[in-house]
């Protein structure tokens, strides 16, 4: 199958590029600049250098694909705008093709606090202020699948391994300043994924998942914040020991990042498992810390 994927240098999208690649689909990568891209025109995946803003300059490489994965996002002050501007011009490129699929990359905190209930697929969405756009731009993907483009959502748990991904910072500030620093006392839950089982997902979501779904992808793990930092923390060789920011004075200096770090969750992904067979291969980051910590002094 012929992939298009924005965001092909990014922490999920060269994950899923890769994975794509390896399970023999021809995989074209929108990057905004080809010398970041040589891991992944080694392994043959094709450079599209561009970016979101300019849909004309990658129009014509994505034209001729089935299946177009919207992975990248941009951090600017006009981020929202451009989200919601490749999807519609995916759905622009993909019009009147048969079989066409458009895979959109949304999150769980969408889902809001969930009070200690696992939450699935079918719970209404309650956004945190930082993504109180994103459940509208999650129904403008879906809504493809009245045009006959097989539409997705996936909601990634907050991922981890490798180089990236928010809790890489917990190995981060271990390392150089002696401890995790968490957002509040770290009692709320942090519902994750590996990064290779969540471009496995991909892979299932491009191949055969059905029009109109949305998917979460997190492990089975239900660890607080503080049982993560405190396991980031052992993995380090700091002892366990683990610093705390109340969330008011978070807030101060993070903004509304600071609200996503405390939010306390728990998110069920056995819709993924029981419908695409999807099986993590990490299902537990604490247990596996030292291994994650060695992963990721590695990547540096």
């Amino acid at each position: 199958m012929k992939v298009f994927v924005t965001g092909g240098t990014g922490y999920i999208g060269s994950a899923v590029c890769l994975r794509l690649k390896k399970a023999g689909h021809d995989v074209q990568a929108l990057v905004r600049d080809k010398a970041k891209g040589a891991q992944l025109q080694s392994p043959g995946v094709k450079l599209v250098e561009g970016d979101l803003a300019n849909p004309a300059g990658y129009a014509a490489a994505a034209y001729g694909v089935q299946a177009f994965v919207h992975c990248a996002q941009d951090h600017g002050p006009k981020s929202v705008e451009l989200d919601r501007k490749t999807i519609l011009n995916a759905r622009e490129l993909l019009h009147g093709k048969v079989g066409a699929t458009f895979i959109y990359t949304s999150g769980i905190w969408v889902l809001g606090d969930t009070a200690g209930v696992s939450f699935d697929e079918s719970h209404p969405t309650n956004p945190i202020k930082l993504v109180a756009w994103r459940p509208a731009h999650e129904q403008l993907a879906l809504e493809m699948a009245k045009e006959g483009i097989r539409a997705v959502v996936v909601r990634p748990g907050i991922v981890y391994g490798a180089r990236g991904g928010i809790p890489a910072s917990l190995f981060g500030a271990a390392v150089t300043q002696g401890a995790p620093q968490i957002v509040g006392e770290g009692s709320n839950h942090w519902p994750l994924v590996h990064i290779d089982d969540l471009a496995e997902l991909y892979v299932r979501l491009v191949e055969r998942a059905p029009a109109g779904s949305i998917f979460h992808a997190t492990d089975a793990s239900t660890h607080t914040l503080r049982e993560i930092a405190e396991a980031a923390s052992r993995a380090a060789g700091k002892d366990g020991r683990v610093t705390a920011l109340p969330l008011d004075k978070a807030r101060s200096t993070m903004g509304p990042f600071a609200d996503a770090l405390a939010l306390d969750q728990k998110v069920s992904s056995e819709k993924a498992r029981s419908e695409l067979d999807w099986r993590p291969r990490h299902e537990d980051f604490v247990a596996e810390a030292p291994q994650l910590f060695a992963d990721w002094q590695a990547a540096q």
